[in-house]
């Protein structure tokens, strides 16, 4: 399981949910929507992605953020 969490000054539910679908076939994606923060954990992950998906799905949510601007 991973854990990741965004920082709501920064980054927007939009953007991370758009994440979540363009991910959803390489593990079990929930979103918890905090005060200050968006957590996304990520269960049953592919293994041939375990390594990686981390850093590769914050750097799509990053340039998510970057396309709606």
């Amino acid at each position: 399981m991973i854990s990741i969490n965004f920082n709501k000054k920064f980054y927007n539910l939009r953007a991370i949910r758009t994440a979540v679908r363009a991910y959803k076939n390489l593990g079990d994606f929930s979103i918890q929507n905090n005060k200050n923060t968006i957590k996304v954990t990520i269960k049953n992950i592919d293994k041939d992605v375990k390594n990686i998906i981390k850093d590769e799905f914050c750097n799509y949510v990053l340039a998510e953020m970057k396309n709606a601007s």
